[in-house]
């Protein structure tokens, strides 16, 4: 049997069908509630709910731990999934029983939780997007507070400060994640800074998104989870628009790899040739970088799939 559910802050809706009867509860989102959903549902039920930030973490780990099956799905997908169907209501009550149509139409992946290295991984990862973010923020703050025409020595003093804090704290959050990545992978560390051009930052993050190489099974979902995947736009005779790439995914990563690319067309042999050949062939400077890029993630995937160090005769 399929379950429904949509997870929200204080509370969460289930909608499940028994004998073309559909069943709908609202439950307040705690420990005793999850009992009481777990004693309402058989045990061969399979829970499915949509990723909605960090609310749905908790009840799918409680879920995973009382041996139910679990499935969290993008809401991106459950979302076109109703445009299909034509739905027209929003609601608490509809969106659990647009999930559960949804799961009862479609083969499932099962969810597991994250190890407790990856989890703190990845939270300390959110973190450094934030501060990132911030920062960024601030820095086009700044700029535009120069162009005032008296500006406010008060707010430049305010913005200098908070800038120099934001520094210190980016600055802590990546040598966490440092020590954590060379504490619990250290080997996979080596084999991924040991490719010329991947530095620390870039390794990092990449054990991060993939929690150590074992979220993707191929080299091509990795390429468009980290949205540098080429696409085509053409159809028919009259709809010729300009190919590119899928910025679908994580941007930090692809931001990483674009910027290893400027040195690996010097230093990594394959991506040098890489660099010639397209040169030759009259590519434009971004093409041929976003193609090493790609080039440099197939082989951070090869070499931690296959536990080897870099090799120019292997690459």
């Amino acid at each position: 049997m399929i379950v429904g559910i949509d997870v929200s802050k204080k509370t969460f809706d289930t909608a499940w069908n028994t004998a073309e009867i559909s069943q709908h509860q609202t439950y307040e989102y705690n420990d005793q509630a999850i009992k009481t959903l777990l004693s309402e549902t058989p045990k061969d039920s399979h829970y499915v709910m949509e990723a909605t930030g960090v609310y749905h973490s908790k009840l799918a780990l409680k879920l995973h731990q009382a041996g139910r099956k679990v499935s969290v799905v993008n809401p991106v997908v459950i979302k076109r999934f109703g445009q299909m169907a034509l739905t027209r209501v929003k609601s608490d009550k509809a969106d659990a029983q647009l999930i559960c149509r949804y799961g009862e139409h479609t083969e499932l992946g099962l969810w597991s939780p994250s190890k407790d290295e990856i989890h703190k991984l990845q939270q300390a990862h959110s973190w450094l997007d934030d501060l990132i973010r911030d920062r960024t923020r601030l820095l086009n703050r700044k700029e535009a507070h120069g162009h005032h025409a008296v500006p406010s020595l008060f707010v430049k003093r305010e913005m200098k400060a908070h800038e120099k804090s934001l520094k210190v704290q980016i600055k802590r959050c990546e040598q966490y994640l440092g020590a954590v990545v060379k504490k619990c992978f250290p080997e996979l560390y080596e084999q991924l800074t040991s490719i010329p051009s991947v530095g620390p930052k870039t390794a990092i993050e990449l054990i991060v998104i993939t929690r150590g190489f074992t979220q993707f099974e191929s080299v091509k979902s990795l390429s468009a989870y980290a949205g540098i995947s080429p696409t085509t736009y053409s159809s028919g005779t009259s709809i010729k628009g300009k190919g590119g790439i899928a910025k679908m995914g994580r941007g930090r990563i692809r931001q990483l790899l674009y910027l290893c690319s400027w040195t690996a067309k010097r230093s990594n042999k394959p991506c040098m040739e890489l660099h010639r050949r397209l040169s030759e062939a009259g590519k434009p400077a971004k093409v041929i970088n976003i193609a090493i890029a790609h080039k440099l993630l197939r082989q951070a995937f090869a070499v931690a799939t296959k536990g080897v160090y870099y090799s120019e005769n292997c690459a």
